[in-house]
């Protein structure tokens, strides 16, 4: 008599194949979301006319070098108790007109920056409320034209 033998298989599949494919998908979510993220983020931290900005950054270095060759500084002081910013020129600067303007730039914000126009007192001192701004890194750049010759100046503040 013929016997017949059969063989049970085990059919159990290993859970490697299943884990190393699991991972790769994991990893290509992860940096598809990282680059979802990325493309998403507003960057404001350069101006959008930085090239025009970069040609005439020889007139910038023109004008610091006029600063820093005046006889008195102007300085920019925020006095945070009396919410204000205050500009003040040297006594010298004599009666001639002094034109220019006030940018507040904001780094982590570009819709918050704004222009202002320089108008100086008597004393030759001007005084900007800080009440109205956002807490925060600001970068005042005061440009000026007295004369005839640029002058340019920065200073950081936080409020």
């Amino acid at each position: 008599m013929k016997t017949i033998t059969t063989t049970t298989t085990n059919n159990k599949s290993s859970w490697w194949p299943k884990l190393i494919i699991a991972a790769f998908v994991s990893f290509a979510l992860l940096i598809g979301n990282m680059v979802r993220q990325a493309m998403q983020t507003d960057v404001d931290l350069v101006s959008k006319d930085y090239y025009q900005k970069e040609i005439a950054f020889q007139k910038h270095i023109n004008q610091v070098q006029a600063t820093q060759a005046l006889n008195g500084q102007v300085t920019i002081t925020l006095a945070a108790a009396a919410e204000q910013l205050s500009l003040v020129f040297p006594a010298g600067t004599g009666t001639d007109p002094v034109a220019g303007q006030i940018h507040f730039f904001r780094p982590s914000n570009a819709k918050l920056d704004f222009t202002l126009p320089l108008q100086l007192n008597q004393d030759h001192q001007q005084h900007i409320p800080t009440n109205s701004l956002a807490k925060g890194l600001w970068r005042v750049h005061l440009t000026w034209q007295r004369q005839g010759q640029d002058y340019f100046l920065e200073k950081i503040i936080t409020l």
